[in-house]
């Protein structure tokens, strides 16, 4: 008996769950995590609350920016914060989803269906389940829940609409494909012109670089030449000094021995150089 009265009164929070205690209407301050935790005999009761990740999901209809009548397969995750439990139970007595949560959803969701055309809700799903989860953040953030995920499966126009969009969608592919090829072709172009520029360069590079051989070589043996020419001039005019005092000796001395040889009386004054005769008889 004694244990049946213990186990009454004790409470078991599981895992996934927060609990108040409310005894005779008051709220207690502590929030009860997972385990077993005393509650008492009389006048006490356990609220419970899921902190899992709740999953609501609905078709729901709007109206695009034209007025197009909507309707899409919205799924919404979210959940609650443990250290808001108190704050939630006084506004919503545990009553939150469709006051809270479903309301805000659906306001949110016509609110960003008004800045999109028609096409742009098939073609930007992702920016507008970014922007209706930033509405949701700032709507029921503030109340103790997170949003974690806003998905939009389906979106379903009238069929008329369907057919115009599918042209429209097709014939900007074309046009993109088209783009895409003009890019691709100007890229090319540019490039082979670039390498063609890159190789003519390269060649005026090379002759340049022939012609600057060539010009210093030519520079070079002209100087070698100059130079060859200048000691060729000074050695021929140091021999050719030096041969006309010799051959100028060599003559006098030529004369002065034939003069000798001559059977006439001569009177020869010389000076070693040339021969003068001032007598002969």
């Amino acid at each position: 008996m004694a244990v049946v009265t213990l186990l009454s009164s004790c409470a078991v929070i599981r895992p996934g769950e927060v609990a108040l205690k409310v005894k005779f209407g008051k709220i207690k301050p502590d929030i009860l995590k997972p385990g077993i935790h005393p509650t008492g005999l009389i006048g006490t009761r356990v609220e419970r609350f899921d902190t899992r990740v709740i999953e609501y999901s609905k078709k729901l209809g709007f109206h695009s920016r034209e007025g197009i009548e909507v309707t899409s397969e919205v799924t919404l995750l979210y959940h609650l914060v443990p250290d808001s439990v108190i704050s939630i139970y006084q506004n919503f007595n545990g009553y939150y989803q469709n006051t809270l949560i479903v309301n805000n959803l659906i306001t949110a969701l016509r609110q960003e269906g008004l800045n999109h055309n028609a096409i742009e809700l098939i073609t930007q799903r992702a920016e507008i389940e970014n922007s209706i989860k930033e509405k949701l953040i700032t709507s029921i953030g503030k109340y103790g829940f997170s949003v974690d995920l806003i998905l939009i499966k389906e979106i379903d126009l009238p069929t008329e609409v369907t057919k115009t969009i599918q042209s429209k969608l097709t014939a900007e592919q074309v046009s993109k494909k088209t783009e895409i090829d003009l890019q691709i072709q100007r890229k090319n172009l540019d490039f082979q012109i670039e390498k063609e520029k890159k190789e003519a360069e390269l060649e005026v590079s090379k002759q340049q670089i022939a012609l600057d051989f060539v010009i210093a070589k030519q520079k070079k043996e002209s100087e070698r030449l100059l130079i060859e020419s200048e000691a060729i001039k000074k050695s021929q005019d140091i021999l050719n000094s030096s041969l006309t005092d010799r051959l100028i000796k060599f003559k006098a001395l030529d004369i002065t021995k034939e003069l000798v040889k001559s059977p006439n009386a001569k009177i020869i004054i010389t000076d070693g150089k040339s021969p003068v005769i001032l007598n002969e008889k």
